[in-house]
């Protein structure tokens, strides 16, 4: 396999555990109140949320650099 083949591989293995990261963030925001009044949950709640936004940019560019549409 070329260098072209294993670069394809690690960005799919990355795209997966992005992908599953994605889900893990989205299961532990929901057990956060989004409304509440404590500082902590709601800095966890911010935090959260930064960081999906983050996988989220992470997985395009991966797309972008498999040539993969939007």
């Amino acid at each position: 396999m070329g260098e072209d083949g294993r670069r394809t591989m690690a960005m799919e293995n990355l795209r997966a555990r992005l992908a599953r990261a994605d889900l893990e963030l989205d299961a532990a925001i929901r057990l956060l109140d989004p409304k509440a009044d404590d500082e902590a949950e709601i800095d966890l709640v911010r935090a959260i949320a930064n960081a999906r936004t983050s996988v989220g940019d992470a997985l395009e560019t991966i797309r972008a650099k498999l040539g993969e549409p939007p």
